[in-house]
């Protein structure tokens, strides 16, 4: 029978509350149906029965991340791609937790009790532009008339505000980093077109309430600023994760693989950019090295009903991505 795929945890994580009308250990697909491992050594897939996916939108994207969140409370887990069915349990064996029995566990084992937020930072564009020449010769001058002058006066403008975009990004990186254990970029900054900040912190679970008091200091330090502030989430944009396990789905060729993917960050996929790509933030391009699935595996098809978890404002958001 057909299951959904959520993550990929040790072969003895518990499970959630099996007790007959417990909503929270129920997948998501119609039927919905119990929330249950699929063991192959060391490691284990959460999945659940399923006849039909059905379309993914909002109610489903935040279930899946529920499900992943809830699992983490208990011990590491790493999720695989919204909306990720298997024909059956022998095919999550063979093209998911075999290959990587070896590897996988070492790697769960050094993200134990460890949990990633994530910061994404903008500020409004016409405050943006009046902060970065406030105190310089551009605030009051009138706009050329002369075509270069005006493009030679964009250019200047657009210098300034990357200035001020990597000052404010230093300020907040250095209130934020000494209080993670790790952190990287999630999108590339430096342009005028580039946001303030968007950024992941690998930071200990028992750690979080010093973490969310940093970012309500920025908050008040900036408050021009847009700060959206999610997590905890699985750490997936600190874990290399191998490149045969599902991650992001692409065009099926009726005579071959259902999936190819990449875990090759050179190439600007990842599996946190896939982690991210389902919940409707962009994905990097594809290329690299495939998945050796077995043509019947399948994606349920997503459908944007509303920005799901992009929200702002006080706090952390903990159930929305």
């Amino acid at each position: 029978m057909p299951v959904v795929l959520y993550g990929i945890v040790r072969a003895g994580h518990p499970l959630l509350d099996p007790s007959p009308g417990a909503d929270s250990a129920l997948g998501i697909g119609h039927p919905r149906a119990p929330l249950r491992l699929v063991r192959s050594g060391p490691l284990a897939a959460v999945v659940s029965a399923t006849d039909d996916i059905g379309e993914l939108g909002e109610q489903e994207a935040v279930r899946h991340l529920e499900i992943l969140q809830r699992l983490l409370a208990d011990g590491p887990v790493l999720p695989v791609r919204l909306g990720t069915v298997a024909p059956d349990d022998g095919a999550v064996r063979a093209e998911v937790l075999d290959p990587v029995r070896d590897s996988l566990p070492e790697r769960l084992d050094a993200i134990d009790g460890l949990v990633e937020l994530r910061l994404d930072v903008e500020e409004a564009e016409q405050t943006e532009l009046a902060e970065a020449v406030a105190g310089t010769s551009l605030a009051h001058a009138p706009p050329p008339a002369d075509l270069d002058a005006r493009i030679e006066l964009g250019q200047r403008i657009a210098e300034l505000v990357t200035a001020r975009r990597t000052e404010q990004a230093g300020e907040i990186l250095d209130e934020l980093c000494p209080l993670a254990r790790a952190d990287r970029p999630r999108r590339h900054h430096g342009g005028p077109e580039d946001p303030a900040l968007s950024w992941a912190f690998l930071v200990p679970a028992d750690a979080l309430d010093d973490f969310d008091a940093a970012v309500d200091r920025i908050r008040a330090a900036h408050p021009s600023l847009t700060v959206e502030y999610v997590g905890p989430l699985p750490a997936v944009d600190f874990v290399e994760f191998p490149a045969r396990v599902l991650t992001d789905p692409h065009d099926t060729d009726p005579g071959g693989d259902s999936f190819s993917g990449s875990a090759d960050r050179s190439s600007g996929d990842s599996f946190g950019d896939s982690f991210g790509s389902s919940f409707g933030e962009a994905s990097g391009g594809t290329s690299g090295d495939s998945f050796g699935g077995s043509g019947r595996w399948g994606w349920g098809r997503t459908v944007d009903r509303s920005e799901t978890g992009r929200r702002s404002g006080n706090g952390r958001q903990r159930k929305e991505f």
